[in-house]
C-alpha cells in the first residue's frame, strides 16, 4: 500500500496575500485551500497511490473543511501537536507539501515567516530553516521522502536548492510581502494535480531519498522578546545565548518537541 502524507498550509495557496485580524480564515481561502489539497490527491490516487493522509498545519489547523475532501482522505486536525505538523508521517511513503511559504527574511516572498512572527530566526546546522524543511527532515528522520511542494516562487525556488529532484509548482509570485501576481485558480489547480501524479510515478520508483542531514543538531533560535528566552531557557540542554536568543544541541525530535513548546504554549499566537 503506498501512502502519501500532504501537510497543508494556507499563506501559499493561490490569492491569499494577507492574514486576517483574528480567525477563522475567510471561506473563499478555506475552499481554495480545500481544492488545492484535492488536486494533489487527484494526482495521487491517478498514479497509483492507495492511501491520503491530510495534516492541516494553518493557525489553529481547522482550515481545510472536512467533508470536501476527496479519495476518503484521513485528516489530522487540531493544533498543540508534538512534531508541529508531522506527527504520524511515519505512516507513509511520500510527502508533499502544499501552499508553502518561504521563512523569515526575503525580500521577495509573501508573507515570509517561520511559524510564528516572534521568531526572527531559526537556524538548525548553521542552516537558515524555515517550515518546508522543518518539514523535510521530520519526515527523513522517518525515513520518508519529500516529493511534491507548491507555494510562491520564491519559496519554490528556496526548496528546490535543497531538494533539486522534487516536482513544483509556484501559484503565485511576489510584487511584495502582502501582495502577489496569482496564477488563475483553475490553473493552480491543473498544475498540482500534474505535478502529483508524476511526483508519485517518480515516488513509487524510488527517484526520491529521505533528507535528513546528520544525526546530532545544532538549533539557534532568535525571538522577538527577552521574556521567550526566558522561558524557553528552563528547558534542561536549551542554552541562553543573548537577550532574545536560545541555543539547543541534540536529536531532531527533542527539538521539534522545544519548537512545539514555544509555538503551542510559550508563544500561543502561532501563525504557521
Amino acid at each position: 500500500m503506498f501512502t502519501v502524507f500532504i501537510a497543508a498550509d494556507i499563506e501559499g495557496i493561490t490569492g491569499y496575500v494577507d492574514w486576517p485580524e483574528k480567525p477563522p480564515e475567510e471561506l473563499w481561502f478555506r475552499e481554495q485551500m480545500t481544492a488545492e489539497v484535492n488536486a494533489a490527491i487527484e494526482g495521487a490516487l491517478d498514479a497509483g497511490a492507495d492511501r491520503i493522509i491530510v495534516s492541516d498545519i494553518h493557525w489553529r489547523k481547522q482550515n481545510i473543511i472536512p467533508d470536501k475532501l476527496l479519495g476518503n482522505a484521513s485528516l489530522i486536525r487540531g493544533s498543540k501537536r508534538k512534531l508541529m505538523w508531522m506527527d504520524l508521517v511515519e505512516r507513509s511513503n511520500l510527502v508533499f507539501l502544499i501552499g508553502f511559504h518561504s521563512g523569515f527574511g526575503p525580500g521577495d516572498a509573501v508573507l515570509p515567516h517561520t511559524m510564528d512572527t516572534r521568531i526572527t530566526e531559526l537556524k538548525i546546522n548553521g542552516q537558515n530553516v524555515d517550515e518546508s524543511l522543518l518539514s523535510a527532515i521530520t519526515a527523513g528522520y522517518f525515513g520518508i521522502p519529500v516529493g511534491l511542494a507548491t507555494g510562491d516562487l520564491a519559496f519554490v525556488k528556496g526548496i528546490k536548492k535543497v531538494l533539486p529532484d522534487i516536482e513544483t509548482v509556484a501559484v503565485k509570485e511576489a510584487v511584495c510581502a502582502s501582495a502577489a501576481l496569482n496564477l488563475h485558480p483553475k490553473i493552480s489547480l491543473e498544475e498540482i494535480k500534474k505535478a502529483a501524479k508524476l511526483a508519485v510515478q517518480k515516488g513509487t520508483n524510488g527517484v526520491y531519498k529521505p533528507y535528513f542531514p546528520g544525526k546530532s543538531f545544532e538549533m539557534s533560535l532568535e525571538l522577538s522578546w527577552p521574556s521567550y528566552a526566558d522561558a524557553l531557557s528552563l528547558i534542561p540542554g536549551v542554552v541562553r545565548n543573548g537577550g532574545t536568543r536560545v541555543s539547543y544541541s541534540g536529536k531532531w525530535l527533542d527539538l521539534m518537541g522545544i519548537l512545539s513548546l514555544f509555538v503551542n504554549w510559550i508563544g500561543n499566537k502561532h501563525l504557521i
